[in-house]
């Protein structure tokens, strides 16, 4: 038999998603509304018009934690002043403590993520290079 504690933690952890898959539906129908307006808008200028054609444009989500090309400068840096490798732990920590920021789990989660979001798109663009693995983290150089 489970645990009474194990069950309540659960049906919590059900009942807190199954608000937000709630709360989404409801945006999503909200969106759907709107973009079912701009459709019969377009109609009325132009009967002919193919709706279909009009390609989504892609979302890009806010950065909480930097302004627009902030993280790329700053993480360049520190790989730069770090004169040797230096890992993605060790990278998110000292980009942490130069911006100043005191994060609880989930916020310091979502940094790491930002962060290493950083060093894979300037991983691609050859800005950097990944040279191994330590502790499981990859090891960052600046590209010659």
């Amino acid at each position: 038999m489970a645990e009474p504690h194990v069950i309540s933690a659960l049906t919590a952890k059900r009942s807190e998603l199954a608000g937000i898959i709630a709360h989404h539906r409801k945006e999503i129908m909200r969106l759907l509304a709107e973009v079912n307006a701009m459709d019969t808008t377009i109609k009325l200028f132009d009967p002919e018009y193919r709706i279909n054609a009009i390609k989504p444009k892609r979302y890009h989500r806010r950065n909480d934690f930097f302004r627009h090309g902030e993280a790329h400068k700053l993480l360049l840096d520190i790989i730069r002043e770090a004169g040797k490798p230096i890992n993605t732990i060790e990278i998110a920590e000292e980009a942490q403590r130069r911006k100043g920021l005191e994060l609880d789990a989930d916020k310091l989660s979502a940094f790491k993520a930002s962060i290493g979001a950083a060093l894979s798109r300037q991983r691609k663009v050859g800005l950097i290079s990944e040279v191994g693995k330590d502790k499981g983290a990859s090891v960052w150089v600046i590209s010659k």
